[in-house]
């Protein structure tokens, strides 16, 4: 299959985070393909097109279908990873399951850290907490934040037996420029559901006042 050079990949990255926040935009419903090394590592083997997207509903995201559409976006990091490091098939897949790990692990400490800033703004709120229970959290927050900077040295350490170092520095750049994204592209859906919201609120209200006559 020959890859489309037309399409933008921010357009494809642009219709997964949108659902995530609600906006019913199409989403990447394509099953993986099997036979190539590396699981899903066939959908963006060297030539592919992106995974398509097919049309999404207007409902909030069910945990069901949030799962599903983290691994599409797994799914869509994967092409573009492939387009910006010219990974070959085989690089592709020795590189993809490293980073599923990692990505895991990483999942596993980012909810930690919400559960343990939760903690601390309780203890907080009741003025009967002692000193030393709050202290003893922020220590855990700290561990937290410590194995999240081992995690990232661990996988520093273990890409060197994939990537050259030239992969290396472009993977680096990649994952900053590709979470820069999708924040950027979750914050301007909210804000464009948010006025959207207040458009429907105020054509009601019109709908109503003419109704009544007034």
């Amino acid at each position: 299959m020959k890859r489309n050079k037309g399409v933008s990949p921010t357009v494809f990255t642009m219709a997964v985070v949108l659902v995530i926040v609600g906006f019913g935009l199409p989403c990447f419903s394509q099953a993986p393909r099997e036979g190539k090394p590396g699981g899903t590592y066939g959908l963006v083997a060297r030539g592919d097109d992106p995974p398509p997207p097919l049309e999404g509903d207007e409902s909030p995201p069910s945990r069901e279908k949030r799962q599903q559409i983290r691994k599409r976006i797994e799914l869509i990091r994967m092409w573009r990873l492939t387009e910006e490091l010219d990974l070959t098939e085989e690089t592709g897949a020795k590189l993809f399951p490293i980073l599923r790990t990692y990505d895991e692990k990483r999942i596993a400490l980012q909810r930690e850290r919400h559960n343990i800033m939760d903690r601390l703004r309780k203890a907080l709120e009741d003025e009967a907490t002692p000193d030393e229970a709050i202290e003893a959290t922020m220590e855990t927050l700290d561990n937290n934040a410590s194995a999240v900077s081992d995690l990232l040295r661990q996988q520093r350490e273990e890409l060197k037996g994939v990537l050259s170092t030239r992969q290396q520095a472009k993977f680096i750049l990649f994952q900053r420029d590709f979470h820069r994204e999708i924040r950027k592209i979750i914050a301007e859906a909210r804000e464009r559901r948010k006025r959207a919201k207040g458009e429907e609120t105020q054509g009601g209200k019109g709908e109503y006042h003419r109704w009544r006559g007034d």
